[in-house]
């Protein structure tokens, strides 16, 4: 993007730094993740990626984006910060929907890890090529002195649009295409057989829903999938669409701290005096919650032997079921199933311990004792037959 200027991954800059350089931070965003609890949860996993709209208003406003790897930075130039609150103020939308102030700036969020979705507390059957995440700062609340929007969970996911939406319209009902703000879109539309079709080729990229009326106007919910979806590029694969709205929209619309310029009263009549705006730095985290999995050990005795009956895993206040299984390749195992899910983390903070006998072909036993039986590791994870959407099962193989 021109006029960008990337920071080397994993580096943080300070918030205000831009303040020595002749810049206003508007955005410090940072990413965190359960998971990665060895970092603080600092999370690398996210490639950052400005729609072409989005890139367009920042050269236009003479704003600049910081990739730090674990977050993002969006700037202003001081010179330019009046310039921009003049054009925030001209953005007003005064029609009878979608009124307020909506300029934004819009990211597409990719993960670079492929186990990132296994890890994290999402619907494990999760396809980002037909669903993504839409996060704004409308949902930021203040924790520990930032704000944080909460990103994932059962209900999280947004289908996506592709190029085209089709929506059943029987006679009498009329569908309408709606941006973030509620306000109509102008797209290509046909109507034929009872559906009705928006081309949203040409639209920028974001959150979008239909509106369906009936002959009297009153508003008729939607038959089909959700009444909501995202319009995001095929390339590259995203797994969120996060919007950063620059004001808050409308009254109530939000913690006005998660907004770097104050809240702005509707443009004053001509010749009346405009109140002033201030712009304010506003560090936000978008944190995603680590996925829950069943732990599954499969101990497995090498050379001659079996292992007696009490073989068993102890430590903590996990339970484990254990009962016999067969590999693949046809080693038996002794499988133990904990009773209660796990977090998943960089250095889990279990302690599991293996002990019993070995029971040798001669009548033998020898001891067995694994002071630290090895954790489960971020992928493979496994859906859970009959299990929630948000947990999963994990394995953990060991050859004594």
């Amino acid at each position: 993007m021109s006029g960008a200027h990337a920071a080397p991954r994993g580096r943080m800059a300070a918030p205000m730094a831009g303040l020595r350089t002749g810049y206003i931070t508007l955005f410090d965003v940072r990413f965190e993740h359960g998971f990665y609890n060895a970092g603080g949860g600092a999370c690398p996993d996210l490639r950052v990626v400005p729609t072409p709209a989005c890139a367009a208003l920042m050269r236009q406003l003479n704003m600049v984006f910081r990739d730090h790897g674990t977050g993002f930075s969006v700037l202003v130039n001081a010179a330019r910060a009046e310039a921009m609150i003049a054009f925030l103020r001209s953005s007003y939308a005064n029609g009878p929907q979608g009124r307020g102030f909506w300029s934004r700036l819009s990211f597409q969020l990719v993960a670079t890890n492929p186990g990132f979705v296994g890890m994290t507390r999402l619907p494990i059957t999760t396809n980002l090529m037909t669903d993504n995440l839409h996060l704004d700062n409308r949902s930021a609340s203040a924790a520990a002195g930032r704000m944080q929007v909460e990103a994932g969970g059962a209900d999280a996911l947004v289908p996506l649009a592709g190029t085209g939406w089709a929506v059943p319209t029987p006679a009498g009902r009329t569908a309408a295409l709606l941006d973030l703000s509620g306000a109509p879109v102008a797209a290509r539309t046909s109507v034929s057989d009872a559906v009705t079709r928006f081309d949203l080729t040409g639209l920028p990229y974001g959150l979008y829903s239909v509106a369906v009326t009936g002959r009297t106007g009153r508003p008729i919910a939607p038959r089909g999938p959700g009444a909501t979806r995202l319009y995001l590029p095929r390339t590259p694969v995203s797994l969120a669409l996060l919007d950063l709205l620059l004001t808050q929209p409308v009254p109530g619309a939000g913690d006005p701290a998660a907004y770097p310029v104050s809240p702005m009263a509707a443009p004053a009549a001509r010749g009346a005096a405009t109140p002033p705006a201030t712009i304010r730095p506003v560090a936000l985290t978008i944190g995603f919650q680590s996925r829950a999995t069943y732990w599954h050990y499969y101990i497995v005795a090498r050379g001659r032997g079996q292992f007696a009956d009490d073989l068993a895993i102890t430590g903590g206040d996990v339970s484990f079921a254990k009962s016999r299984a067969a590999l693949p390749n046809g080693d038996r195992a002794i499988l133990f199933t904990a009773a209660t899910a796990l977090p998943l983390h960089q250095h889990a903070p279990q302690c599991f311990r293996l002990s019993g006998h070995r029971q040798g072909a001669t009548g033998a036993r020898d001891p067995i004792s694994v002071a630290r039986l090895p954790t489960a590791p971020p992928a493979p994870v496994w859906p859970v037959a009959g299990g929630g959407a948000l947990s999963g099962s994990s394995e953990i193989y060991v050859y004594v």
